[in-house]
């Protein structure tokens, strides 16, 4: 098992996870291909197993989700 880090896509703001460590990662939600770097990404969490790191993720989807629902 790795550690793993929870951070926001910089083009659409939907939260994604990776492995720490890893270079690259692809959004699932508009397809970019992000270049996974303290200095470009802002990480929200890091989290030891990535169960943990799905279950951050899901809750910020649901908030940010819901915040485009309001009239």
């Amino acid at each position: 098992m790795g550690r793993y880090i929870v951070f926001l896509c910089p083009r659409c703001g939907m939260p994604r996870y990776a492995r720490e460590g890893q270079k690259t990662a692809e959004c699932f939600y508009c397809g970019l291909q992000i270049k996974i770097s303290s200095a470009k990404i802002r990480i929200l969490a890091r989290t030891e197993d990535s169960r943990a790191a799905r279950e951050i993720v899901e809750k910020l989807k649901a908030r940010r989700l819901s915040y485009k629902r309001l009239p």
